[in-house]
């Protein structure tokens, strides 16, 4: 705040000089470095009473088609993965909220974030809201806590793969395509023509190894959470309400997204989370004041290690 009240005098000519602009600037700049390091040092936040400093679930929402580039009502997943990797980051975060309101996307791309998630040190709650199926629900099954609103729909566990023909109705109109390839399966799933057996087995072997991955994952995410047996009875496309889900095992608990964050600050140890959205990009200031605080954790850590502990 004094950086930019000192800033607003200077340009509005009140008489600062630049040099002694430069100086607020440093001073600042070493100011957060130095909150940081006393923070990290001398305030543990395990109760949120630092409000908008400490206890914050960070929320960050998953809605539309999953992909791996940015299009009109869809997430792209890299900006997800990116969101997480900060939150786990950020000293002003003690737990993660993925909100989800989606009907899954590609394979690539739901795995980016779930791999984010797995190694994501803090932890994170998956709460669905309206829809949460396929890839959507692969992503709130690697999460350490999944909540869902009991009428949301869920599942969907499966892949598919929608082969398009246009042979006999381009036939109909008299249009002839040809196609010269060399390779036997090069251009397989063409729309101008029918699949051949071989060619469909080849596509179905592909969707086989992608949704025994699918079962598997999700089983060692829930680990003794959902049992092997009811779980292959309705791993097989089919939707589920939340109610439906948790009789089944695939989420944990049902409640409103007041309730998952309340959920997701009790995991993290706190009486009254605090709501942090991500959705915009890392500011200096936080920077600034997170590189401070983690040298001070570095203090503290060898600190403790060798001489004694503070606490």
């Amino acid at each position: 705040m004094s950086l930019i009240i000192f800033l607003f005098l200077y340009l509005f000519g009140v008489g600062l000089s630049y040099k002694n602009v430069l100086i607020v600037i440093i001073s600042a700049i070493v100011a957060l470095l130095i909150l940081g390091i006393l923070l990290s040092l001398f305030i543990v936040p395990s109760d949120g009473t630092f409000t908008g400093l400490f206890g914050n679930v960070a929320l960050i929402e998953i809605k539309g088609e999953i992909l791996s580039t940015s299009t009109f009502n869809a997430t792209n997943a890299f900006d997800v993965v990116d969101a997480i990797d900060r939150a786990d980051k950020d000293v002003t975060v003690s737990a993660i909220l993925l909100e989800i309101n989606s009907p899954g996307g590609s394979v690539v791309a739901t795995r980016q974030i779930v791999e984010k998630i797995r190694e994501t040190k803090k932890p994170v709650v998956a709460w669905i809201s309206d829809i949460g199926t396929s890839g959507a629900y692969y992503v709130a099954s690697a999460c350490d806590l999944v909540i869902a609103d009991e009428h949301s729909i869920t599942g969907s566990i499966g892949a598919v793969s929608i082969v398009w023909n246009f042979s006999e109705m381009l036939e109909k109109l008299g249009i002839k395509v040809d196609v010269l390839k060399e390779g036997k399966y090069k251009g397989m799933a063409s729309i101008f023509t029918e699949l051949t057996p071989e060619e469909r087995k080849i596509i179905e072997g592909m969707l086989k190894q992608v949704y025994e991955g699918f079962k598997g994952d999700i089983l060692k995410f829930r680990g003794g959470k959902i049992n092997k047996t009811r779980f292959e009875q309705v791993a097989d496309g089919r939707l589920l309400t939340g109610k439906q889900a948790l009789d089944y095992g695939l989420i944990d608990e049902l409640g409103s997204r007041e309730y998952a964050i309340k959920r997701a600050g009790e995991l993290a140890g706190l009486k009254k989370p605090n709501i942090k959205r991500y959705t915009t990009e890392p500011t200096l200031q936080n920077l600034l004041f997170n590189a401070g605080y983690s040298f001070g954790q570095g203090m503290k850590s060898a600190l403790s290690n060798q001489f004694f502990t503070i606490r």
